[in-house]
């Protein structure tokens, strides 16, 4: 009993069968393992057949086996002479139903055609079944527990950020806008400049915070807005305008125009500005916080 490897399991059997000097009615085949091509040349495994010589003992009993077969035809010589006996037209009916057997069992295979059409039938109600639990129903009394669960979490969101610019040096008040998915904290103060920061980089990391303490507390459908006197606003048309000359400067030079580092929301401001733009396309390089929008001419 000995294991054999080639490139394929036809190549494996070979490689053994030419070892021992056997064939294939000599041994008996058991395949261990099938080939592995793997990735890029990472993982490859060759397919291993274990070849068992078949004791002569067991060959011996399967000569027999082979030969009654000529024997009905030896005996078929004589039946034609020998007409009046009935043990010789008794002979040839046995090779008949042979035949018959095997002709009835490429029938039972058609069956198996009817299958890929039942199939093919409960693709579609398998397909309906995933849509059922996409709409989950809830009682009222779990959506008013929910929405009571998501105000309890503004309010001391609300809280927290009030201690954070506390420790800023800047007392604030904040009007709170609250929905069912979204949450606008304005602050009312006299350090405006302090609390936005450079193109609002004190004000976006506050908002950062703000979101990862929802969704800490179980609200992170709830979208988080921080703004200080209508900043938002304003910078949405400065981005805005901003999209527009670096339109026209990719266009003038030829030449790529990177933009100083935004948060997402305000590079997906930029996009949506110039994504109708026919002379120049838009694209983001480099991870955050240091990632850019880059204009281009559209080729």
């Amino acid at each position: 009993m000995t294991v054999f490897e080639g490139n394929t399991v036809e190549a494996a059997i070979a490689a053994g069968l030419k070892q021992m000097q056997r064939t294939r009615d000599q041994v008996t085949i058991e395949v261990v393992a099938e080939p592995k091509k793997g990735f890029l040349g990472l993982g490859k495994q060759p397919a291993q057949v274990r070849l068992t010589a078949v004791p002569t003992s067991a060959a011996s009993t399967t000569m027999p086996t082979s030969a009654p077969s000529p024997t009905p035809q030896s005996a078929s010589t004589p039946a034609p002479s020998a007409a009046s006996q009935a043990p010789a037209s008794a002979q040839p009916v046995q090779p008949v139903v042979t035949p018959k057997v095997t002709v009835t069992a490429p029938k039972k295979a058609q069956p198996a055609k009817v299958t890929p059409a039942t199939v093919q039938t409960q693709t579609p109600v398998k397909s309906e079944k995933p849509a059922q639990p996409a709409t989950p129903v809830r009682s009222p009394e779990e959506i008013a527990a929910r929405q009571a669960a998501n105000e309890q979490a503004v309010r001391d969101l609300s809280a927290y950020l009030l201690e954070v610019v506390k420790e800023l040096g800047i007392t604030a008040d904040l009007d709170v806008d609250f929905g069912n998915r979204y949450a606008t904290l304005n602050f009312d103060t006299a350090k405006q400049g302090l609390l936005i920061g450079k193109h609002g980089r004190t004000i976006n990391a506050l908002q950062d915070l703000a979101q990862v303490y929802m969704n800490h507390h179980g609200a992170s459908h709830v979208n988080v807005v921080l703004d200080v006197d209508d900043y938002r606003d304003r910078r949405e048309a400065t981005l805005k305008r901003l999209a527009e000359s670096t339109a026209r400067e990719a266009i003038a030079t030829g030449k790529q125009v990177f933009l100083d580092p935004m948060p997402s929301f305000e590079r997906k401001l930029i996009h949506a500005e110039l994504a109708n733009n026919r002379h120049v396309t838009t694209f983001s390089e480099g991870r955050d916080p240091h990632r850019a929008v880059v204009v281009a001419i559209r080729k």
